[in-house]
C-alpha cells in the first residue's frame, strides 16, 4: 500500500499520493486509482495556465499614473521611491505576461 510521506496525520485533497492511498483503502484497483490521479493532474495543469488580459503600453501608463498617486498619498515615501515602486510593479506585470519592458520603465 502506498502512503503519502508528507501528510501523515490527515489526507490532503490536493495531494495525488493522499488520493491514491485513500483509493487503496477503499478497495479501488491500483490502475483505476492511478488513472484518477493522472486525470486530476491534467486538470490541475490546465487550470494553472492562466490567461491574462492584454497589457498595452497605454494601459501600463495609466496604471503607472494610478500607482504613483496611491504611493504619493502615503506620507512615508517620497516621489522618487513612489515612482520606483510603481515601475517595479509594472515590470512585474510585463514579466508575468511575457511582454518586453518599454524604455520608460528601464530608467532607475
Amino acid at each position: 500500500m502506498s502512503a503519502c510521506n508528507i501528510h501523515k496525520n490527515f489526507f490532503d485533497e490536493n495531494c495525488p499520493d493522499c488520493k491514491l492511498e485513500y483509493a487503496e483503502l477503499k478497495g479501488m484497483t491500483q490502475s483505476k486509482a492511478q488513472e484518477d490521479v493522472k486525470s486530476e493532474k491534467r486538470a490541475d495543469e490546465s487550470r494553472s495556465k492562466i490567461s491574462y488580459k492584454e497589457f498595452p503600453e497605454e494601459r501600463a501608463k495609466k496604471l503607472y499614473e494610478e500607482l504613483l498617486i496611491q504611493f504619493m498619498r502615503t506620507k512615508s515615501i517620497n516621489e522618487v521611491e513612489a515612482a520606483r515602486r510603481a515601475r517595479q510593479i509594472i515590470r512585474k506585470q510585463c514579466a508575468i505576461r511575457g511582454i518586453k519592458v518599454w524604455n520608460w520603465l528601464k530608467t532607475t
